[in-house]
């Protein structure tokens, strides 16, 4: 099995192709290690486009967020200036979102909470699915 090749990609640093994209917003250590799991079990070319707790380009993290195919969210570890912002991520259907904050109800602006990435797993194995029916 060929492992496909993973581009990372962080601000302001632009990429533009057809390969699926990924935008992780402020990862844990822990979605970090979770993600790399994911990368590891794909054959596919993969953008993954990385914005953490040491960024304040939001132009840039708004930008990329329209172009990718997916967007994961760590919402605890988010700094002030990007928690500003989280809602307005939250509202796009391709957006999913870990939190253990059970006070703010991001639920009303999306049901894709998830505790981890085990069910992005479950949605790509999902995705792949499906193409390989439609073939």
């Amino acid at each position: 099995m060929n492992l496909g090749k993973i581009t990372v990609i962080t601000p302001p640093d632009q990429l533009f192709n057809l390969n699926i994209s990924y935008l992780l917003i402020n990862p844990s250590q822990h979605v970090s290690k979770q993600f790399q799991t994911i990368l590891s079990q794909t054959d596919e070319d993969v953008n993954v486009f990385i914005y953490d707790t040491n960024e304040n380009d939001i132009g840039w993290l708004l930008g990329v967020a329209h172009q990718v195919d997916i967007k994961i969210v760590d919402v605890d570890n988010c700094t002030p200036t990007t928690k500003a912002f989280v809602t307005f991520l939250l509202a796009h259907p391709n957006t999913y979102y870990i939190t253990n904050d059970e006070l703010t109800p991001y639920s009303l602006i999306s049901k894709n909470r998830i505790y981890d990435l085990d069910e992005i797993v479950k949605q790509i194995l999902q995705d792949e699915d499906d193409d390989n029916a439609e073939d």
